[in-house]
């Protein structure tokens, strides 16, 4: 190996220390010898591990962020005597701070939208409380703003719902990712419409708001990483529906939206309804 080749070598190895892969990969592309064409790959997957961690630790902070704005909005407005301390909007509190608390206690992850798997905790617990805590929990951000949510349930009072098999923490996250989004786009006045029915073994929650609504090239772009629409003028990561489509396959659901413009947007999130008695078989 020449002088020249092992400066280079030893260069390109600077730039990846550096951060600076780009740059690195250009000084071995052109090279021909064995350990530049290794040397080539571990630095491709430096910069994939680097990027993958970068987005996880986005993620993080979008979900703690997510969960600590709803408590501080809420708290806040306890204090200034604007909301009423209701038990359901102090069990939204609670479960968003929890929340924060868990996923920080959490190990290391890649990004949510690729990786294989999330840790899901299974448990039983009442469905309809859970919804309705964060939906309160969401009105004092809401209120803020000048909307109203408004939460209809079946009112049916099903055992099935009062003793619900599922992850209160990641439903929560998928509830306040999808509810935070209709705040976000809602304009001053507006009204977030969440309800929730039973059927066919499945449950069915629809959040319908009265935002500006989504262009159809962007309604299956929405649940991608990072994206936003070209006409968004709300601020936010484009993080929050992608983390609400994936979790809400984790748990073997799945969501959707419509939407035409300047007429709101409907999302319907589909979780499946499994018994304490199945799954103790």
């Amino acid at each position: 190996m020449s002088d020249s080749v092992s400066q280079r070598l030893v260069h390109a190895l600077d730039l990846a220390t550096l951060g600076d892969y780009d740059a690195a990969k250009a000084e071995l592309e052109p090279l021909e010898d064995p350990i530049s064409g290794r040397l080539l790959l571990f630095i491709q997957g430096l910069e994939e591990r680097d990027r993958r961690d970068r987005r996880a630790r986005s993620m993080l902070r979008h979900e703690v962020g997510n969960a600590l704005s709803i408590a501080q909005s809420n708290i806040e407005g306890i204090v200034d005597g604007v909301l009423d301390l209701e038990p359901a909007r102090l069990e939204g509190i609670r479960d968003a701070i929890v929340g924060a608390g868990r996923l920080l206690a959490e190990p290391p992850k890649s990004e949510i939208a690729e990786s294989p798997s999330v840790t899901i905790a299974l448990a039983p617990l009442n469905i309809c409380a859970l919804i309705g805590a964060h939906a309160a929990a969401t009105a004092g951000m809401a209120e803020a703003k000048g909307i109203r949510i408004v939460y209809e349930t079946c009112g049916e009072r099903k055992i099935s719902c009062e003793n619900y098999y599922g992850d209160a923490m990641r439903v929560g996250q998928i509830l306040r990712n999808v509810l935070i989004n209709a705040v976000r786009y809602t304009p001053p006045g507006g009204t977030i419409e969440l309800q929730c029915n039973q059927e066919g073994g499945r449950l069915h929650v629809r959040i319908n708001d009265s935002g500006p609504g989504i262009a159809p090239e962007d309604r299956e772009r929405v649940f991608e990483p990072g994206f936003r629409g070209a006409n968004v003028s709300a601020a936010g990561s484009g993080l929050g529906l992608a983390v609400v489509r994936q979790l809400t396959e984790e748990l073997g659901g799945h969501v959707d939206v419509r939407s035409r413009p300047g007429s709101g947007a409907t999302f319907w999130i589909d979780l499946p309804m499994v018994s304490l008695a199945k799954k103790a078989d």
